[in-house]
C-alpha cells in the first residue's frame, strides 16, 4: 500500500542514556516492523528561545534559525541571511496535504510555523504538552479524520523531569511515550503511515540541564519486516525521509539520507558523515556569501 501520512512524535529530552534505562518494547522494536539508530542532533542555543533550531532542522535541514513559537513570534524557520527557509510543511501544504501539530508550541517549527497549520493543538492552545494522557486524546481526535498529511506530536514529560533532578520520573516519562508510540500503531494503519520517533536534545536528570549525548530514532511502518539497524544518522535527515515516503519534492535545504530506504541498505551504507558533508559543501557553494548579498534600501 502507498504510505499517505507521516507522523513524527519528538520526545523532548530524551537522549540515548534516558531511552535504555526504560521498558520500551515499541520504541525499541522487539515487536518487529522496526528500524532504529542513533541520530545526532543540534542544541544549539538549547534553554533559550533559539532551542527550536533542533525541531526546525528536522524540517528543514542544515543552517537555519528559529525562535520558540509564541504570541510574538510564529515559529518560522530562517537561513543565516534572514530569508524564511522552506519546510516539510511548506512543500505538504503544496501538495494539498495536511499538516498538524500536537503537544509542545516546538512542534510547529518541523512544519515551517504555527501559519502553516491546518490543525493545531499546542501550549498556546491551552494544551499541557507534559501530561502524556493529554497528548494521547488530542493525537486520537486527529488520527479520526486524517487520511493525507504530516502529523507533529512533541511530548515534553521526559525533558520537564530531567529539569527536576527526578531520575524515576524521567524513566516512567520514557515509558509513557512508548505507550503514546503503541496508541499511535494501534490505531493507523502500519501500511498506510509512516511513524518516526525522536528527541531534540538529551536532558541530564543528574545536573537538570540539557546535554550533547545522542538520541535515538526509530521509524515503524509495515514494510519492515523486522528490527533493522540505521547505524548513525542525523536528525536532519528526517525531513527528506518524510518528504521522499509522502512522495513530496524536497525542502530546498534538506540534506541527507532517506532513512526509510536505509532501513533495507547494507551495514556498508551506514554511515552518515561522508555523504551529508558532500551536500553541506554543494549547499554551501550555491549559496549567496554575505559579502556578495546587496544592501537593503
Amino acid at each position: 500500500m502507498k504510505i499517505t501520512k507521516a507522523i513524527l512524535l519528538v520526545i523532548d529530552g530524551m537522549d540515548t542514556v534516558n531511552f535504555t534505562l526504560a521498558y520500551t518494547p515499541i520504541m525499541d522494536g522487539w515487536h518487529g516492523k522496526t528500524a532504529v539508530g542513533v541520530a545526532h542532533t543540534e542544541i544549539f542555543g538549547a534553554g533559550t528561545t533559539l532551542t527550536p533550531i533542533a525541531h526546525g532542522m528536522m524540517g528543514t535541514g542544515a543552517n537555519i534559525l528559529a525562535h520558540r513559537p509564541g504570541k510574538h513570534t510564529s515559529g518560522k524557520c530562517y537561513d543565516y541571511y534572514g530569508e524564511i527557509v522552506e519546510s516539510i510543511g511548506d512543500v505538504a501544504k503544496e501538495a494539498g496535504f495536511i499538516t498538524a501539530a500536537v503537544g509542545k508550541n516546538e512542534a510547529a517549527n518541523v512544519l515551517g510555523g504555527i501559519d502553516n497549520l491546518d490543525i493545531s493543538r499546542l501550549e498556546i492552545d491551552g494544551i499541557d504538552a507534559s501530561d502524556d494522557q493529554i497528548i494521547i486524546r488530542e493525537i486520537l481526535k486527529i488520527l479520526a479524520d486524517f487520511e493525507r498529511g504530516i502529523l507533529v506530536i512533541n511530548y515534553n514529560g521526559v525533558d520537564s523531569s530531567a529539569h527536576s533532578k527526578n531520575l524515576l520520573k524521567v524513566i516512567q516519562a520514557v515509558e509513557k511515550g512508548d505507550k503514546i508510540v503503541k496508541k499511535i500503531t494501534e490505531t493507523v494503519d502500519l501500511n498506510q503511515t509512516l511513524l518516526i520517533i525522536a528527541s531534540d536534545h538529551g536532558t541530564n536528570p543528574l545536573t537538570g540541564n540539557h546535554n550533547t549525548a545522542p538520541t535515538p530514532l526509530c521509524l515503524i511502518t509495515g514494510s519492515i519486516p523486522g528490527r533493522a539497524n540505521l547505524g548513525i544518522v542525523h536528525n536532519m535527515e528526517i525531513a527528506i525521509t518524510i518528504s521522499e515516503t509522502l512522495n513530496l519534492r524536497r525542502p530546498k535545504q534538506a540534506i541527507g539520507r532517506n532513512l526509510l530506504k536505509l532501513a533495507f541498505s547494507s551495514p556498508e551504507e551506514l554511515s552518515y558523515k561522508k555523504y551529508i558533508e558532500e551536500q553541506l559543501e554543494k549547499l554551501w557553494r550555491a549559496s549567496h556569501k554575505r559579502h556578495e548579498l546587496k544592501k537593503k534600501d
